[in-house]
């Protein structure tokens, strides 16, 4: 699968506008879902939920009000992170179900919607909290610069119940992609919840695309919510903290960019130079050494395949949910880039992608004492032609006796030219079908449009045979609330 077919397939990426690329929902139809998500216990919700779907409920209309009771009823307190996942997950779990055969495509979302209720009891049992009315937009309403210096000014000063206000009012009067653009450069402002405000703003700007601006106001008062969430830390309007340093250098460094950086060359020679200074530097020596390259010629699509090269290191080295979100964080931060429309904030989100590379590497005992380099992972050779599905067979049998059997079979199989979109589509049926948690949906979609989105390098499918440190597969077994849904659709 190449670029261009990736973005037509998951109806994403450039061609965003955030009208409702599903197709409009029904109101009335959305809020009576909502009431059903909300009020049926656990125990009775898939049944209730396949009995709608039999009855003629829609996608859309089940994925709208499945987005507003996530962010109606999880909290991004005390992290963004966690229970929060309900609602992070939900752009990863609408491209796996575009991605499944269509007997299949209900079952992510009705994983999803048990992930709710089972997140929606944390949130019941540790805060009781349930979001608040709507603030009300004054009479006449602010201008739209009013407005946006509002919003900008909470989000500065990580004022909460400002921010709550601000952005309904902002985004009462501005169009969608002002809002966001604002919103990007916050996402990627500090690196409290390992890297989560940039998912949950990437997460925002996909499900009101797909949804349409009609539901925006639940969605925007949970996303800026996260970013004003500095944890039990001093307040950073207030207090020099770590978690914005490589902010405040970054934003200053922005300066020093050639006005031609974005006509650099493709280089995969300096996408290994980049890849050496991600290993060794700190989070501050790291952005300026994007500064330094970009100066130097190279072309951003160069550094973010040095980036995604990085975090797949990370994972390589040290299996696990840490350090996989050096992915999923890389994948948020380049969708924004890609969506904004500002030079500096692009720039930003490239320079502060880097600056969080060492951050995971420092959260990792293994990655402290060296990683696992990716250039110097040698392929495992098939027995069976890559060009057919026996090759597809052998790669998941090898993951049986480890995961690297796995990885090397997959990078074989890549070389030796085997069409991507087979293999994406087994990742994605051992995903549904034995997926167990939300860092498995996030870390899979994220994986493939890393993929999917690079440049034709030596990398990318190393990258994506890494990817095997985590994916699901045939060693895993069966995911018992989608078993049981599988039963109920097909009764």
């Amino acid at each position: 699968m190449d670029r261009r077919d990736f973005l037509t397939a998951a109806g994403s990426a450039a061609t965003l506008t955030l009208t409702g690329t599903l197709g409009r929902t029904a109101r009335a139809d959305v809020y009576d879902l909502l009431g059903l998500l909300e009020e049926t216990p656990r125990s009775q919700i898939i049944e209730r939920v396949v009995a709608r779907i039999r009855s003629g409920t829609s996608y859309e209309d089940l994925l709208a009000a499945l987005t507003l009771a996530t962010v109606r009823n999880v909290s991004p307190y005390p992290d963004v992170g966690f229970k929060y996942h309900a609602v992070m997950v939900l752009h990863a779990i609408h491209h796996t179900t575009q991605g499944m055969p269509p007997a299949e495509r209900w079952l992510p979302m009705l994983w999803a919607v048990d992930y709710f209720k089972e997140e929606q009891a944390d949130e019941r049992h540790s805060s009781g909290w349930t979001m608040a009315a709507r603030p009300a937009v004054p009479t006449p309403a602010p201008s739209v610069d009013q407005s946006r210096s509002a919003l900008a000014s909470a989000l500065d000063n990580w004022d909460l119940e400002a921010a709550d206000t601000a952005v309904v009012n902002y985004a009462s009067v501005a169009q969608p992609d002002e809002v966001f653009e604002l919103l990007w450069q916050y996402g990627a402002r500090d690196f409290r919840g390992i890297g989560h405000k940039a998912i949950t703003v990437q997460n925002a700007h996909r499900m009101l695309d797909l949804l349409g601006w009609e539901h925006r106001d639940p969605v925007l008062r949970s996303t800026v919510a996260a970013l004003v969430n500095f944890y039990e830390d001093p307040n950073p309007a207030t207090t020099e903290l770590r978690e914005e340093a490589a902010w405040r250098q970054n934003t200053a460094l922005r300066r020093e960019i050639p006005e031609s950086w974005l006509q650099g060359r493709l280089d995969s020679a300096a996408s290994a130079d980049v890849l050496a200074a991600l290993r060794e530097g700190d989070t501050l020596e790291t952005g300026r050494a994007v500064v330094d390259f970009l100066r130097d010629g190279i072309s951003p699509d160069s550094i973010w395949d040095a980036l995604h090269a990085a975090g797949a290191e990370l994972l390589m080295t040290d299996p696990g949910v840490v350090p996989l979100h050096a992915q999923t964080v890389s994948n948020a931060l380049q969708y924004a880039f890609r969506q904004s429309s500002d030079t500096g904030t692009r720039q930003l989100m490239l320079m502060q992608g880097a600056a969080f590379i060492p951050r995971f590497r420092g959260m990792s005992g293994r990655a402290r004492r060296g990683v696992a380099a990716l250039n110097e992972f040698e392929p495992l050779a098939l027995k069976a032609p890559a060009s057919g599905a026996e090759a597809l067979d052998e790669v998941f049998s090898a993951g049986r006796e480890g995961r690297s059997q796995a990885t090397g079979k997959t990078l074989a199989y890549l070389e030796a030219g085997g069409a991507v979109q087979p293999l994406v589509d087994r990742i994605r049926h051992y995903l549904v079908a034995n997926g167990t948690n939300s860092h498995h949906y996030k870390f899979a979609e994220a994986a493939i449009e890393n993929h999917a989105l690079s440049p034709r390098s030596p990398w990318r499918d190393r990258y994506l045979a890494a990817g095997f440190a985590y994916f699901n597969g045939p060693w895993n077994r069966t995911n018992a609330t989608v078993r049981g849904a599988r039963e109920l659709l097909e009764a």
